[in-house]
């Protein structure tokens, strides 16, 4: 009789989960060693400025006399100005000064306002298309750095009151000012996550991410408003997303164009969903990689205007420490002779984290936009 081969009743297959395009792009982004080192470098400089209050060897603000214009020594390793203060210490908390400034503006202008106002003119079209691209012209057509040196020149004395006013109810604890705040949040949250149907999982996901946001923006401006110069703060990152938002929303509004007409959008539309709901599960996550790319690029502009702007004394003021401040008073022909190492050094990492930003953001475009290179 002839031997018959039995076959296995079951075949073991390895099932291999395909990675998302999020997780390839991190991987490709990882495996790029000059990527990963302007990771680290900008990670080191966000850590030095949100942790100055407790790396810092001494107060960026006492003036030390018996120790003016030190070159630099153990005690002093970036040596000290001419009212005797450790530069180190300034530097330190300058990377916190370009910190705040450069999230915030980053937040509201690159965020908040480009995002939002280019995915809605680009979706919406006609005369909300027609308003926001007009604003947008107006704001373009004028000369950016002459514009916010003269919005920091006019505006200062009231963004002051403000924000004193502010500082009071907060430090003080009002309770209405703290409800009102807390009742905007909630507003906000609300607004935003009400296109997104209750019953759907992702809806709640969305409405506690949002509950999240608002509660650190709201710790957020506690911070900053107990950080000394928030009155500068504001108001320049203020002037900053007035002019830094354009030309991400016509990026923007060009790719919405194109997706509006996709089949998915159609078909999402028929099943009867909102405006909202479309914008947010349809729409942001396909053009999530040119904003991040967007992002990426305007963190070292925005952080050079915030310099920029102080070095002309328009931007932050004494006694709040900031890079464009340093340079400023150590770019005197005599200063630069006799202690070259007053503008060395800050200009030297002001130059490296800049650098880093923009390597990041060729990496950025590298990997999210292949088709682009």
């Amino acid at each position: 009789m002839q031997a018959i081969a039995e076959l296995p009743e079951e075949t073991a297959v390895e099932r291999t989960v395909a990675a998302g395009p999020w997780r390839l792009a991190a991987r490709r982004l990882v495996r790029k060693r000059i990527a990963a080192g302007a990771l680290v470098v900008i990670a080191a400089f966000y850590f030095v400025g949100l942790f100055a209050p407790v790396l810092a060897p001494y107060d960026y603000r006492t003036n030390d006399l018996d120790h003016v214009l030190e070159s630099p020594s153990f005690a002093h390793p970036f040596g000290t100005d001419r009212n005797g203060r450790d530069q180190l210490s300034r530097v330190i908390w300058s990377a916190r000064t370009t910190i705040i400034v450069t999230a915030a503006t980053v937040v509201t202008g690159s965020l908040v306002l480009s995002v939002g106002l280019g995915m809605l003119s680009g979706y919406l079209g006609g005369k909300v298309d027609t308003a926001i691209m007009r604003t947008g012209d107006v704001f373009a057509s004028l000369p950016g750095l002459p514009m916010l040196i003269l919005i920091g020149a006019t505006m200062r004395p009231r963004a002051r009151d403000v924000t004193e006013w502010l500082q009071e109810r907060l430090s003080t604890g009002d309770p209405a000012f703290l409800v009102l705040l807390a009742l905007f949040t909630a507003a906000l949250v609300a607004g935003v996550a009400g296109s997104v149907r209750a019953s759907d999982q992702r809806g709640w996901g969305v409405l506690a991410a949002l509950a999240l946001l608002g509660q650190l923006v709201l710790w957020g401006l506690q911070a900053i408003f107990a950080t000394p110069g928030a009155a500068d703060y504001f108001l320049i990152f203020g002037a900053l997303a007035l002019f830094f938002w354009v030309g991400g929303a016509r990026l923007i509004r060009s790719q919405v164009l194109a997706l509006r007409e996709s089949d998915y959008v159609f078909a999402a539309r028929a099943m009867g969903a909102g405006t909202g709901r479309i914008l947010l599960t349809h729409i942001l996550p396909n053009v999530s990689p040119i904003i991040i790319v967007g992002v990426s690029a305007s963190l070292g502009a925005v952080a050079g205007s915030e310099i920029a702007l102080t070095y002309f004394g328009v931007g932050v003021h004494e006694p709040t420490a900031s890079f464009g401040a340093l340079i400023s008073n150590a770019a005197a022909q005599s200063t630069m002779r006799e202690h070259p190492h007053l503008l060395l050094y800050p200009a030297a990492v002001i130059a490296v984290l800049i650098y880093a930003f923009n390597l990041l953001g060729d990496a950025l475009n590298d990997v999210l936009t292949p088709r682009a290179r």
